[in-house]
């Protein structure tokens, strides 16, 4: 599945993916919101929330809680989110010139604290990877912001990756039975990438988003001269881990001591 941006977002929250549209991604949900100064929205879903902070200066209140936060870009710097359980009312206020939040909810019966996270809080707060293996085809930032490992309450396994132009990531292609969306962002807003789907491709652009259901095998790669931003989101099984399976045939490329065109031999 595709969802195809019609141009700039709308002011306020911006639908993409549904539970009732998109059964295929077992009941996962995202949209983005978009706010100028002095806007205030407010929020309370009876389901897991995940508000990704895109860019920005905002305030988060919550629980009795509020503070303000900035992120100039989501390209150059690690996440900001806020991480609430079902029934948490959220109160957002743009104190900037604008803002942009990512919104991934599910439901999820258990509680746990909510909590704003920023990269010091992640599982993975803002690691190059890729740079040792397949001719350095695979550099990109990875920022996990929290799985089962750190949250045993969650139904979400969740992060951002930032592509270095021309390079791929997610592969050799992989799937799961868990369904996974990719929401983009390119820099500069003109570029573009390929996002693989089984034996198929879409070609993304800023404020794309590609949904892959049940074992649906998927990478990326980003345009030369861009870099690609995108949002990954996982919906975990109520009772079960992931399992993820890298096609067979291309395993070999991540192997330390591979061999590549022109020195193969």
């Amino acid at each position: 599945m595709k969802y195809t941006s019609k141009g700039p977002f709308e002011k306020g929250y911006n639908k993409m993916i549904s539970a009732v549209e998109n059964p295929e991604m077992m009941g996962m949900e995202f949209g983005v919101v978009a706010i100028t100064k002095g806007d205030t929205m407010s929020f309370c879903y009876d389901q897991e929330v995940v508000y990704d902070l895109l860019f920005g200066q905002v305030s988060f209140a919550w629980n009795g809680k509020r503070e303000s936060v900035e992120r100039a870009s989501c390209f150059h710097e690690g996440a900001i989110l806020l991480h609430v359980p079902s029934g948490t009312s959220v109160t957002v206020v743009c104190e900037g010139e604008k803002a942009e939040i990512a919104v991934c909810r599910t439901a999820n019966e258990k509680q746990f604290e909510a909590k704003l996270m920023f990269p010091q809080d992640c599982l993975c707060a803002n690691e190059e990877r890729g740079a040792g293996q397949m001719q350095g085809c695979s550099t990109r930032l990875v920022r996990t912001f929290f799985d089962r490992s750190t949250l045993p309450e969650t139904n979400f396994f969740i992060g951002e990756v930032v592509h270095f132009p021309g390079k791929w990531s997610s592969y050799p292609p992989h799937q799961h039975v868990e369904p996974e969306m990719y929401y983009y962002k390119f820099l500069p807003e003109n570029g573009y990438g390929l996002a693989e789907y089984g034996d198929d491709a879409f070609k993304v652009r800023n404020n794309d988003l590609t949904g892959m259901p049940e074992n649906v095998t998927h990478s990326q790669c980003a345009a030369p001269g861009y870099s690609e931003f995108y949002l990954w989101c996982i919906r975990l099984r109520d009772d079960e881990n992931i399992v993820t399976t890298v096609v067979p045939e291309h395993a070999w490329v991540t192997s330390p001591d591979a061999r590549f065109f022109p020195n193969e031999a």
